[in-house]
């Protein structure tokens, strides 16, 4: 016998269901390791996004080259580069005075 379930209409709503999480623990790493240098959510005051954009590149090269960790902080690379995709998407939708970009 099938239940009887309640309706709900969450066609066009966001699947968080979708995110592996557990994946996204370096990038918690990056953001605890950036709180004690720095202070928490500092990221979110902005920055410009040229700067957030070549530190992403940074980690990721490092990355292609065979480093899987960063030598500083000692948390992997990927994790660095998905802090940093964050903080690019961040500026670029509430920051737009960072917008530096050479268009």
């Amino acid at each position: 016998m099938k239940k009887e379930q309640a309706l709900r209409y969450n066609g066009d709503k966001l699947k968080w269901s979708y995110i592996h999480w557990s994946s996204l623990e370096e990038m918690v790493k990056v953001l605890m390791f950036g709180a004690e240098k720095y202070e928490p959510f500092n990221w979110q005051k902005g920055m410009p996004l040229t700067e957030v954009s070549e530190s992403l590149l940074r980690h990721m090269y490092a990355f292609l080259e065979g480093e899987d960790n960063d030598p500083e902080s000692g948390i992997s690379h990927i994790g660095h580069v998905l802090c940093n995709a964050m903080f690019l998407n961040y500026i670029h939708k509430n920051k737009k005075e960072f917008d530096d970009r050479n268009k």
